[in-house]
């Protein structure tokens, strides 16, 4: 049995995360499957670590393909290739792809991509991301498309799915569900160098995708005010870079703020570890706050879309999203908040809403086994 992961890959550890998420659930309780990527995933030794197939997609092997699919079905498991007809459900794990914030080529490849699954008989899952919005006619079309032949849709938030109902036309088959990350465990043997500890995840699409010259400009110095409102607070700031494209940002910070720490780590589990060991973080990662928020640590956002107000507000601390440019005394505020009187009440709030996102997350999770016609074991 093999079950094809796309929208993950090892540069962006969120990403990443979410195939741990997926690993996790399958291979626990259903030994014989296998789970296949494509070549976007990462590097051979990135599926080896994970003990990935290597999906051999159409029209980007060119001859080679057609030449493969002539070799016995031993040779190919033999070599860790699979192909759309030994798929036996796909499980797309974007995150946040769809939508007009986004270029058309990945839609339009993944509508394409879904007719072919759906040709073989093929359960295809869009698990918990968000979407839209759709007021771009490709973008709205081909969601369209992908909703008319998807098994089921998870989005990830009330926005999102108004924006997929919006688009599709039906939404029988559309669903909420949190971000499914919320169940990895990490381990507790992090040590961190000091007692009170605040990690800052930069994202340089806050940068990028900044709706003006005026908010990209604003995005290091609100991080900068950030830093310096925890430090004064009597807490050791350090930065942790998230995704690669990061690197760049997270040295221009280290340099404004004089010389703090840039953690580098490659296991995502890991990340979410340190994430979970420190006491506050301040983030522009989405995978970054939900590893952070699940384990009960506030934490401070900035957002380039809907998802992260989405978010929060699903944790009940939606004032703590900051808008960019954000004026010093609203910064110096959502500090104060995550790190002085209320921070007792923050914690228990967090961690009551992140007990409801648990077990939503495992409900989804025993509707997918259902869709792709697995009996789960008992106890979800």
């Amino acid at each position: 049995m093999i079950i094809e992961v796309t929208g993950t890959n090892t540069w962006n550890k969120g990403a990443e995360l979410m195939l741990v998420a997926i690993r996790e659930r399958f291979l626990a309780r259903y030994p014989d499957y296998t789970i296949a990527v494509d070549g976007s995933f990462g590097s051979y030794a990135d599926r080896a670590n994970y003990q990935l197939k290597q999906k051999v997609n159409r029209g980007r092997w060119g001859k080679t393909r057609l030449a493969l699919t002539l070799l016995s079905r031993s040779f190919r498991d033999a070599y860790g290739l699979a192909f759309d007809e030994d798929i036996d459900a796909v499980l797309d794990a974007s995150g946040f792809a769809f939508g007009d914030q986004h270029p058309t080529r990945r839609i339009v490849e993944f509508a394409d991509q879904v007719d072919i699954w759906r040709r073989y008989g093929c359960p295809v899952i869009l698990l918990p991301q968000a979407l839209g919005p759709f007021d771009n006619p490709v973008q709205r079309e081909c969601f369209r498309r992908i909703a008319s032949s998807a098994s089921h849709i998870f989005a990830r938030d009330t926005v999102s799915f108004q924006h997929a109902c919006g688009a599709a036309e039906s939404d029988e088959n559309i669903t909420m569900a949190p971000d499914f990350t919320n169940l990895v465990t990490p381990p507790s043997s992090v040590k961190l160098p000091g007692d009170r500890m605040a990690c800052i995840v930069p994202n340089q699409r806050m940068i990028e995708k900044a709706g003006s010259d005026e908010a990209a400009d604003a995005y290091e110095p609100l991080l900068e005010h950030a830093i310096l409102a925890l430090q004064g607070r009597g807490m050791e700031c350090f930065l942790l870079v998230h995704g690669v494209h990061d690197e760049t940002l997270a040295s221009a910070l280290r340099d404004r703020v004089g010389g703090i720490r840039i953690v580098r780590e490659s296991d995502p589990v890991r990340i979410k570890a340190i994430l979970g060991a420190v006491d506050v973080v301040v983030a522009s990662r989405f995978h970054a706050l939900v590893s952070a928020l699940s384990q009960g640590v506030p934490a401070i956002a900035t957002s380039w879309s809907h998802k992260y107000e989405q978010l929060f507000s699903d944790y009940a601390c939606e004032n703590l999203v900051l808008p960019v440019p954000c004026p010093p005394d609203r910064v110096q505020e959502a500090v104060d908040h995550v790190a002085g009187a209320a921070r007792q009440d923050l914690i228990e709030t967090i961690r009551s809403r992140g007990s409801i996102l648990k077990e939503q997350s495992r409900t989804m999770w025993n509707e997918v086994e259902t869709i792709i016609g697995l009996a789960g074991p008992a106890g979800g």
